[in-house]
């Protein structure tokens, strides 16, 4: 089977010379790869799908770019266009908040196209996210996961099995393996030669994909939302994400590899495998993690902070809460009737409405981001095991868009409505005298557009300890079956 050659070698040989027999069996591997014309198609095809998937990412990118920046323009010169009205009610017309796409999302969209891209920002209410892309998306949308990640995720694993299910069995059906043993070559030269080959031809796999990556990084990144040098830090912890993640598929293979009695028993091992990691583990471990930690619909989430909403009093003069408040402001500025107060008490009774809901909306929606955390944190738990349970939360949020990414955009908007909140509310308690009270654009102007500066790698990085973990633990037991499974290996 073999072009490769070497002398005789002592087992106590120095280290040296294991070395040379290392890198002779990686050149061995990795010349037959490449004069293997089925395997390098498959390479050519899948480097072309991957570069093809980041075109379509980039553009469809730049298109909801394009159409959020657009809507933004126009809905802040609709605030900007108010006539002369009380304040209250132009808080009451409100405006958008549009989330700035991560450059990164163009290779791995993650959750962003099934959650709103703007969150509507009005009196009294935190509303949801609004607009999702898949409902309306465009070409890439369409072809629905064909993005760099998905290819990276099920299609290179696949690719790196094919390269190396018969890296043992092979030698062994040729009835080379023996020979190479007994010339002196240990198992561990072997499986090292044989990983490193491996490993490399994943490498090249990834060298498309990751200069492609970059180009659209630099090209794309919009600085005035997003720093380039944050971008490339993650792409940099992509980078390596992925690299643990097919390596450990090299590893997984040979150790097969050297179990298995015939090549056909170890592809088949091996296909299976692959099948589970890719698709049924990752539905399966979607639907227990759903059973254990469960989120509320979205009537029932909505119910829950009407229920609480309806203990504060709104625009709701005969509330219990609207005269204990009133009874107290009155007792604070020593009067004995609203007119005598040096202050509006329309303002302060809306502010002290604000400040009850701000309680009310931060226990609800953070009991809901930590459902979803727990979710992910039991999802991603068997990462170890099947690898891709980890990889996908760790890829997500290097890409800047996973729930975290999204819940973080989502407390920046709602930070901004209770800007504008407090902002017409202090005009009231200041300026108004009688119920005709108006203010004039000059207030509109005051109130700034929204403006959001999406988190640093860091806060990727905190969130994704589970993930890391697991694709690391992923890597040391397929290393530790491999080192087991060459055990068996005997020379003649």
């Amino acid at each position: 089977m073999s072009d490769f050659a070497i002398g005789p070698l002592s087992r106590t040989a120095p280290t040296p010379a294991h070395a040379r027999i290392v890198r002779a069996v990686a050149a061995k591997e990795w010349t037959e790869m490449r004069r293997d014309r089925r395997l390098l198609a498959l390479f050519v095809f899948t480097a072309l799908l991957m570069l093809a998937a980041l075109g379509f990412g980039a553009a469809e990118n730049a298109r909801l770019a394009r159409e959020r920046a657009a809507a933004a323009e126009a809905d802040r010169a609709l605030w900007m266009g108010q006539s002369a009205k009380n304040p209250h009610a132009a808080a009451h017309f409100g405006q958008y908040a549009f989330k700035p796409l991560s450059p990164l999302s163009l290779a791995d969209p993650g959750v962003d196209p099934y959650v709103g891209s703007a969150v509507w920002l009005e009196a009294h209410k935190q509303n949801e996210a609004q607009f999702r892309p898949a409902r309306d998306g465009g070409a890439a949308a369409r072809l629905g996961g064909l993005s760099l990640a998905y290819i990276l995720q099920t299609v290179a694993p696949l690719i790196v099995l094919l390269a190396g299910f018969a890296g043992f069995s092979g030698e062994r059906e040729a009835g080379t393996l023996k020979q190479l043993l007994s010339l002196g070559a240990r198992p561990r030269d072997l499986l090292a030669g044989k990983a490193l080959a491996l490993i490399g031809a994943s490498a090249a796999l990834l060298a498309p994909a990751v200069i492609g990556a970059a180009l659209a990084v630099a090209l794309l990144t919009d600085a005035t939302k997003f720093s380039l040098a944050d971008q490339f830090l993650r792409l940099g912890a992509l980078v390596i994400g992925y690299a643990v993640y097919l390596s450990g598929f090299a590893f997984l293979a040979l150790g097969v590899s050297a179990l298995a009695t015939s090549s056909r028993a170890a592809l088949v091992a091996l296909l299976a495998f692959w099948l589970v990691n890719s698709f049924l583990a990752p539905r399966l471990a979607s639907d227990i993690a759903r059973g254990l930690a469960p989120t509320p619909t979205a009537q029932e989430f909505r119910a829950g902070v009407a229920k609480d909403k309806a203990r504060t009093f709104g625009h709701d003069e005969t509330h219990p809460a609207f005269v204990a408040f009133r009874d107290e402001t009155l007792k604070k500025y020593g009067v004995t009737n609203v007119k005598d107060l040096p202050v509006s008490f329309r303002g302060l009774s809306l502010r002290k409405d604000d400040e009850n809901g701000y309680v009310i909306f931060d226990e609800h929606f953070g009991a809901l981001q930590a459902a979803y955390d727990r979710q992910d944190a039991l999802r991603g738990s068997a990462g170890f095991l099947f690898p891709l349970l980890a990889l996908q939360p760790f890829s997500m949020a290097f890409a800047g868009s996973d729930s975290r990414a999204q819940f973080d955009f989502a407390t920046a908007a709602e930070a901004h409505r209770r800007d504008i909140q407090n902002e017409v509310s202090d005009n009231i308690i200041h300026f108004q005298r009688d119920a005709d009270y108006v203010a004039g654009p000059e207030l509109w102007k005051r109130i700034a557009a929204f403006s959001y500066r999406a988190p640093t790698a860091g806060f990727a990085l905190s969130g994704s300890g589970e993930a890391m973990a697991g694709l690391v633990g992923w890597l040391g037991l397929t290393v530790a079956f491999a080192l087991f499974a060459i055990r068996r290996l005997k020379p003649l």
